[in-house]
């Protein structure tokens, strides 16, 4: 399905890849020249029919019809993006399906399916450190490092019967449907691979720390909780609830105790034999949570 970004007011059109880097870099996929856009500030990603930008923590954000852009967002043929001053409108050629179609069919296909609650695994990974080496790098070796990593986190957690939710430009929100202890010897074992300080499946990454000794490493938070998963809109599945809020607090809890992989009390009650690969690291507070967590590292 091609898509494209235009710019009316400037007579342009940009050709959407499979992965596209925007930025001021002169090696990004959609070169910006505006001052107010920084070298490495937002990335467009194909997955499957949708497009999802995010952005890259850029220093004046990204905004889609004026809503500011603070995890992965699903575009929709029309959506009016802003990056500094520039300005584009999000065009699909996915719209030309639907014309033959009468406004009742156009409806059932956007109409969101009901959500349900269920126990699930959450499980939050993010690149430490990118934001900073990421300013060493050109915008073509960001792209090429993004791209890889976007690859093995889908080998290692969909072969292991993961669902990706979304990727966050350098953090990756996944579940499992459950909470057995299946999921959870699942969920282990792609931390443990995805938290490998240098995966054999990643070239550029090893070609980073040889010729520039850097190192980007995935940091891991994993909880159980209820969630309300189902569909928010056409093509657009998702599981949200407080405790995915605590899943992606506990990943940036490995920073402050400075460990790769974090899970919570509740992924570890009821399994014993989970004291083989983790340890307790003990009870602390959470920004936005009331009350402090008990986590356990990965050891």
């Amino acid at each position: 399905m091609a898509a494209f970004l235009r710019q009316h007011d400037k007579g342009l059109e940009h050709s959407l890849e499979d992965f596209n880097l925007l930025g001021r870099s002169p090696d990004s996929t959609i070169r910006l020249t505006d001052v107010g856009v920084s070298r490495q500030h937002a990335t467009i990603r194909r997955d499957g029919n949708l497009y999802w930008l995010s952005d890259l923590g850029s220093a004046n954000g990204s905004f889609v019809n004026d809503v500011a852009v603070t995890t992965a967002r699903a575009l929709r043929h029309g959506d009016r993006i802003q990056l500094g001053t520039c300005l584009f409108i999000f065009e699909t050629e996915d719209t030309e399906s639907l014309s033959g179609m009468s406004s009742s069919t156009q409806m059932m296909h956007t109409v969101a399916l009901p959500m349900k609650s269920v126990k699930a695994t959450l499980f939050v990974g993010d690149l430490r450190n990118f934001t900073s080496i990421s300013a060493q790098l050109s915008a073509e070796e960001v792209a090429a490092m993004l791209r890889e990593w976007y690859a093995q986190c889908e080998k290692v957690l969909k072969s292991r019967g993961a669902i990706i939710d979304k990727f966050i430009g350098d953090g990756v929100f996944a579940y499992w449907a459950g909470d057995g202890l299946e999921a959870r010897a699942q969920a282990t074992e792609a931390a443990r691979l995805l938290s490998a300080p240098d995966p054999a499946d990643s070239p550029v990454r090893q070609r980073m720390k040889e010729e520039l000794n850097l190192e980007v490493h995935c940091h891991v938070g994993i909880n159980i909780g209820d969630v309300a998963l189902g569909a928010m809109g056409r093509g657009v599945n998702t599981a949200v609830g407080e405790a995915v809020n605590v899943a992606f607090r506990i990943e940036s809890l490995t920073r402050k105790l400075q460990v790769p992989v974090l899970v919570s009390a509740s992924f570890m009650e009821g399994w014993p034999d989970g004291l083989k690969h983790y340890k307790n690291v003990g009870i602390h507070p959470v920004k936005g949570q009331p009350e402090p967590v008990e986590v356990y590292a990965l050891i």
